[in-house]
Formats: structure tokens, sequence, C-alpha cells
């Protein structure tokens, strides 16, 4: 849409290095969850974190490990951008078997080998568990529940798994939607083939999918339109602590990574945004159905790159679409309005905490 291979130099070798940079970075960002965890448990009992953090590590991967005939080695999509809340789990259990030998009368060496062999046997027995529930296919049953079903079922269908979608992000565990759309599911290469054979992406038979709806207008700078909070605390918050991480959170949500701010605010496990983590998406989500509906806006058929940010994906989608530009715009100042009281809220109690411990 933009011909960026026509006016800019080098495309393809920026395109391989930001694709490094991503893949080593936002998606596999649970490895550096399991490392850290494991790390700073073990420290917490005065042992080695280091020891602790390459056996969790170890551990994590053997895990993600997924083997396939007449391909490279590959790890799982799902627990290496998504599983935050497994990487913490198992960062944390790794280190305590460790602790555990560490302090038993052992022999000096068998403290090490022992716990290490039992942490590899264990993680290699999750790894068989987790290959027999990927061959449950279960994406491909989800495409097919779409596809089969009348477009106000599509419609609830959108609306309920982007629900529980965020409210699973909010627990740390990957949600029903992946991370960034992938064009390769049944209802959206059949709306790509619709719209390039018409010209537009007006008339498409699947108008309410995770792609149209979840990703291009719900996902502004990853779950819970992190990006809205991020604003809302620029802007409102007077915790300094809070403000210093959502400045350093812009980047990564810009790209639709809300990870520095789920751990650094924190927002995971926080009861005082659940609410908003979870109604500001749906929120986004209905409006633009219903837009659709009224036939004011095309549907996002086109595929867009990964890593995309997320106001860009619904104009990028529709081809080029302004109104789609200014719905994602005027929802997300929306979101910012309904993240403010719950951004006060917390000042409030982050200030009546401090006013405490200093009694």
């Amino acid at each position: 849409m933009f011909g960026v291979t026509n006016w800019l130099p080098f495309d393809s070798e920026l395109k391989w290095v930001m694709e490094v940079i991503f893949h080593c970075t936002i998606d596999m960002m649970a490895i550096y969850a399991v490392f850290g965890m494991a790390y700073f448990t073990a420290k917490e009992y005065r042992k080695d974190g280091i020891i602790s953090g390459a056996v969790g590590l170890l551990s994590f991967l053997i895990i993600s490990f997924q083997t396939v005939d007449n391909t490279i080695p590959i790890f799982s999509q799902f627990l290496m951008s998504q599983g935050m809340l497994i990487a913490l789990i198992i960062g944390y259990l790794v280190a305590r078997v460790l602790i555990f030998f560490d302090n038993s009368r052992l022999d000096g060496r068998y403290k090490i080998i022992i716990p290490i062999l039992i942490v590899m046997v264990l993680a290699s027995l999750l790894n068989m568990l987790s290959f027999f529930v990927l061959k449950l296919e279960i994406p491909t049953y989800v495409a097919s529940f779409v596809m089969r079903n009348t477009q106000i079922n599509a419609l609830l269908y959108v609306l309920s798994m982007g629900f529980l979608t965020n409210l699973l992000s909010w627990m740390a565990i990957g949600g029903p939607f992946s991370d960034s759309p992938t064009f390769t599911d049944a209802p959206s290469m059949a709306n790509m083939n619709e719209a390039l054979k018409n010209g537009s992406s007006w008339n498409v038979p699947y108008k309410f999918t995770d792609t149209t709806l979840f990703h291009s207008f719900a996902n502004f700078g990853g779950s819970g339109v992190m990006i809205a909070l991020i604003i809302a605390i620029l802007i409102f918050s007077k915790k300094e602590q809070n403000r210093n991480v959502s400045k350093w959170s812009i980047f990564p949500a810009i790209f639709n990574s809300h990870y520095s701010m789920m751990l650094g605010i924190p927002v995971l496990f926080n009861p005082v945004f659940l609410i908003p983590f979870v109604m500001a998406p749906l929120f986004n989500m209905i409006i633009a159905a219903l837009f659709i509906v009224l036939h004011w806006i095309p549907v996002a058929a086109y595929p867009v790159p990964s890593g995309t940010p997320g106001p860009l994906i619904g104009f990028i989608g529709t081809n080029g679409s302004w109104l789609s530009l200014i719905l994602g715009a005027a929802l997300l100042i929306i979101d910012v309005l309904i993240y403010l009281p719950f951004v006060k809220l917390s000042d409030r109690i982050s200030q009546e905490a401090g006013e405490i411990d200093e009694n």
C-alpha cells in the first residue's frame, strides 16, 4: 500500500534485521521470564541464581521443543510468546527443586546432578504431553466453528473468545486468539481471496473474525488495549514508578507487546485493572462490529506484517480505509477514558499504602 520496496533502500536487509530482533525478544519473552523467576527464587534462599536460572531455562526449552519431520528444530510459539505464567511456574518449581537438594545431606556433586536429571526427565514428560495436546488440532476446529455458523453467531463467538483471551492474558496465560493476526485460517483466506477477486473488502463472506475485530480494533499495544493504559498513566498518574515503567514500555507497546507493563506496573493479577483490561477491548469490538454492519467501514481482509502497530492493522488490512483509521483513533481515546478512573484508583491505593508503611 505504501510502496515501501520502491523507495526504501536495503528494505530486505532491514526486514531481516527487524525479524531477528522481534523473534529473539518479544516472540520468546517467556524464556526470559523462566530464567528470571528461577534466578531470583534461588537468590531469595541465598543459593546460586545462575545455576537455577540456567536449569530453569533448559527445562523450559525441553518442554517447548517440537519435533517436526524434515524441518529444523522449532519451539512452541504458544509457550514462547504467550506462556508467561507457565514459564514463571516452571522457573519457581525448578529453583525449589535445586534448593531442596542443595539443603540435603547428599554428596556435593550429587546435589547438582540428581536435581538436573529429575528436572530433565519431568520436562521431557511434559513435552510428550504437550505433543498429544497439539495433535488435537484445536485451531482447526475453532476455524471450522466460525465457518459453519451464521454471522450473528460468529460475532458472539469472536466477542466471547476475545473476552476470554484478555482475561487469560491478565492471568499470564495465552488465550484462544494469538498475539498477532496470521491470515492463514480458513475465514481469513476466504476473505482475502474475495477481496483480491473484487478489488475491495466490502463484501467478504466472513465479516466477524479474530482478524477483523479483535486484532484490528481491540489489540492496540497488546492485550487489554495496553497502549491506552500507558497514555492514561503518562497523562493522569502522579506515581513516578508507574510513569517510568510506562515511558520505557511505549516502544514495545507500539508493536503490540504488553509484557513490560504487565510485570512492571504490575497489571498481572492486579484486580484494580482487571475491569478495564477486559472491558475496553470488548467495547472496541462491539463498536467496530456496528460500523461493519452499518457498512461504514470495510472489513480488514488484506494481510499485514507481523508486529504492525495495533491502530494501523485495521487501516492496512482494509487497504487504506481512512475511516477505519479514524475509528481506531477514536476508540483509543475512549479506551484512555475507560482506564482513567482505575489509574486514579491505583494511585490512591498506593498513596494510602505508603502512608500506612510510614506510620
